[in-house]
């Protein structure tokens, strides 16, 4: 498989069982925590390892409507780390008895200066800040959404000693245009 597709497998009741052979170098491309190694995934509910209701929300509705036989196209998201942007399309493929097939496949990534705020090693302070979970922009206003470094200046990140926690979400416009897909 190659390393630019990372895939694993739920069941109807919606347990990992299975992840792709390269998931632990991704893991580890990605700085991923421990606890998302193969060994500490497999077996357990996908709903302990996606973050904020709102993607709780998105990912009951899309599995809802492909085991619904009704088929998914390519959903377009982010998944960066510190020093990379990566741009991705999520697939979502209907398995027999009720299983599912999760495939994510990077299509091009920029490098960039390195991203404090994305590094899980840096020291935090007691604030949040709200990250879309799909296309990774800042949460700067009730209804604005800013790409991470326009956001950071926005809200003045850049200029603290600690980075705030990061809380997922999801922009209206991700919200949207996955519902719609």
């Amino acid at each position: 498989m190659s390393k630019d597709v990372l895939v694993y497998r739920i069941d109807s009741a919606d347990t990992i069982v299975s992840v792709s052979d390269n998931w632990q170098a991704f893991a580890d491309a990605n700085a991923w925590s421990s606890l998302l190694r193969p060994e500490n995934v497999v077996g357990h509910s996908i709903w302990e390892f996606i973050q904020g209701l709102e993607m709780r929300y998105l990912y009951q509705e899309l599995f809802r409507r492909v085991r619904q036989g009704i088929s998914s196209r390519a959903i377009p998201f982010r998944c960066d780390s510190p020093g990379e942007r990566r741009f991705l399309e999520l697939y979502i493929k209907l398995l027999p008895e009720g299983q599912i097939e999760i495939s994510s496949m990077i299509r091009r990534s920029e490098a960039r200066s390195p991203v404090r705020l994305l590094d899980e090693d840096t020291s935090r302070s007691a604030e949040l800040v709200t990250l879309c979970s799909m296309c990774k922009k800042i949460k700067v206003s009730p209804e604005q959404w800013a790409e991470i470094e326009e956001g950071l200046s926005l809200l003045k990140i850049f200029e603290a000693d600690e980075m705030p926690q990061l809380s997922h979400g999801l922009c209206q416009y991700c919200c949207d245009s996955t519902m719609n897909n």
